[in-house]
C-alpha cells in the first residue's frame, strides 16, 4: 500500500468518523489499530500501539497536569475569583467598559493561577456576566470580555497546553511557560484596548458604574486590593521557582496544588465535599486529555512507521513559497483544524508532523511552540465548535442564546489574529524572556 493511498484513506476515514460523531480518541485508536494491522503482523501490530501508549504514560512531564488541573479545580470551590473580581471592578468601575476591562483583567490574573481555558471561563461567567448585563453593558463586549479572557489560560503559564507541547515535541515546558507570557500579556492588552475604544466612542457598550456603587474613598479601594494577596504569592511561588531554576514543572505544579489547598483553607471553603469534587472533576479532566493523547500518539506512531511523517514534510517542504510561506500555510492549516478538532488531539497529531518541517526551514521550535499555542487559542473561539463559547453558554442565564455567543467572538479573534501576526513578524515577543532565565 502506498503511502499516498495511506494518508487518503487514514485521514479521510478520520474526518468522516469525526463527522458521523465518534468521539476522537475511539477514531484515533480505530485508526491505529486497523493501519497498523493493515502493514504489520498482528503480534507486531499490538506490540507497536502498546508501546506507543506506555511510551507518553511514562514521559515524567506529564506529572504536571493533574497537579495544575487539580489547583485549578481546587482555586474554583475557594472562591478566590469572586473577591478578586469585586476588587478590581471597584477600581475599574468609574471608567467606560470598566467592568468589561476588569473581567479581562481578572482572567489574566486566573490564566496564571489555573493554567485552564474551562476554568477560567466559566468561573468568570458566573460572577462578571450577571454584573455586566445587569448594568447593560453591550452583549458583545460582555460576553467577548469573558470568552476571550478565558482563553488566556493557554498562553500564559501554568498552561496545560504548552506541557503537552512540550512532552509532544520534547521543548523545555520551562521555557514555553515564559515563552508564552509576552504574547499573553499582549493579547490581554489588545482586550483592554479593544474595550477601552469601542466604550470612549459609544459610551452605551460599556456605561460606567452608577455614583452610588463606586462612591468608595481611596483607602477603601486599597484595603479592598487585600484580595490580591494570595493569588500574587501562589503565582510567585508556582512561577518564580520555575524561573529561578528551583523546581522543575512537575515540581512548580505540586507547589501550586498545595497552595491552592491553603488558600481555600484560608477563606474558609476547604470542605471534605469541595476536595471531593476537586479530585473527581481533576480526574475526568485528566482521563480525557490522556485518552485523547493515547490514540493520536498511537495514530501518529503508525503513519511515522508507514512513512507518513516523511511524505508530509517533503511536501510541504517542497511547496513553491519559500519558508516563509510554507509558515504561513501551517499557521493556516493549524486554523482550520481549530475549527472541528478539539485542542488536545490538535497537539498530539499537528506536533510531531510539522515540527520537523519547521526545524528543516530553519526556523526556532521555541517560537514555532508559542505560535503553535496563539494557534490553539484561536481554536477555543472559533466556530462551529469553540470549546470557550460552550463553556460560557453552560454558565449563562437562559436569554443569552448560541447566536449571541458567536457574533460577540468575531473581533476578539481578529485580535487573536492580529496577535499571532505580531509574534510571527517579532519573535522577541515570545523568546526574550525564557531566552533569559536564570539556568
Amino acid at each position: 500500500m502506498s503511502i499516498e493511498l495511506i494518508t487518503f484513506l487514514m485521514f479521510g476515514g478520520f474526518f468522516v468518523l469525526l463527522a458521523i460523531g465518534v468521539p476522537l480518541a475511539w477514531v484515533t485508536l480505530a485508526l491505529a489499530l486497523g493501519f497498523a494491522l493493515a502493514i504489520q503482523s498482528p503480534s507486531s501490530a499490538f506490540m507497536f500501539i502498546t508501546h506507543r501508549v506506555w511510551d507518553l504514560m511514562s514521559s515524567f512531564s506529564l506529572i504536571a497536569i493533574p497537579l495544575f488541573v487539580f489547583m485549578a479545580n481546587m482555586l474554583h470551590y475557594s472562591n478566590i475569583a469572586d473577591d478578586l473580581y469585586d476588587a478590581v471592578y471597584k477600581w475599574m468601575g468609574p471608567l467606560r467598559g470598566g467592568l468589561a476591562i476588569a473581567t479581562v483583567a481578572v482572567c489574566t490574573v486566573l490564566a496564571a493561577m489555573v493554567g485552564t481555558v474551562g476554568a477560567g471561563t466559566t468561573i468568570m461567567g458566573l460572577v462578571a456576566l450577571p454584573a455586566m448585563l445587569k448594568r447593560g453593558y453591550n452583549k458583545t463586549i460582555a460576553l467577548g470580555s469573558i470568552v476571550a479572557g478565558g482563553t488566556l489560560g493557554i498562553m500564559i503559564p501554568p498552561s496545560v497546553m504548552f506541557i503537552l507541547y512540550g512532552v509532544t515535541s520534547g521543548e523545555s515546558i520551562g521555557k514555553l511557560f515564559f515563552g508564552g507570557v509576552g504574547p499573553g500579556l499582549l493579547l490581554s492588552g489588545m482586550y483592554i484596548a479593544f474595550i477601552a475604544i469601542r466604550s470612549y466612542l459609544d459610551p452605551t457598550v460599556g456605561p460606567p458604574l452608577p455614583k452610588e456603587e463606586r462612591n468608595l474613598t481611596f483607602m477603601q479601594k486599597v484595603s479592598l486590593s487585600k484580595t490580591l494577596i494570595l493569588p500574587t504569592v501562589l503565582i510567585i511561588g508556582v512561577l518564580g521557582s520555575i524561573y529561578l531554576g528551583l523546581a522543575t514543572p512537575g515540581e512548580a505544579g505540586g507547589v501550586g496544588a498545595m497552595g491552592a489547598i491553603l488558600c481555600t483553607a484560608v477563606r474558609g471553603r476547604l470542605t471534605f465535599k469541595n476536595l471531593k469534587q476537586a479530585l473527581y472533576g481533576s480526574l475526568k479532566t485528566v482521563g480525557l486529555i490522556m485518552w485523547i493523547g493515547f490514540g493520536a500518539y498511537a495514530m501518529v506512531g503508525v503513519y511515522t512507521l508507514a512513512g507518513g511523517a516523511e511524505f508530509i514534510s517533503k511536501w510541504i517542504v517542497g511547496l513553491p513559497f519559500g519558508p516563509w510561506g510554507i509558515l504561513i500555510v501551517i499557521q493556516l492549516i493549524l486554523i482550520v483544524l481549530g475549527m472541528v478538532l478539539d485542542v488536545v488531539g490538535i497537539v498530539f497529531l499537528c506536533v510531531p508532523i510539522f515540527l520537523p518541517v519547521v526545524k528543516a526551514l530553519g526556523f526556532d521550535p521555541l517560537w514555532f511552540g508559542i505560535l503553535f499555542n496563539v494557534n490553539l487559542q484561536i481554536a477555543f473561539l472559533s466556530p462551529p465548535f469553540g470549546y470557550a463559547m460552550f463553556y460560557l453558554k453552560g454558565v449563562s442565564p437562559p436569554e443569552i442564546s448560541m447566536t449571541d455567543i458567536y457574533r460577540c467572538v468575531w473581533p476578539f479573534m481578529g485580535l487573536q489574529l492580529l496577535g499571532l501576526v505580531l509574534v510571527m513578524i517579532f519573535p522577541q515577543i515570545a523568546v526574550w524572556l525564557p531566552n533569559n532565565m536564570i539556568k
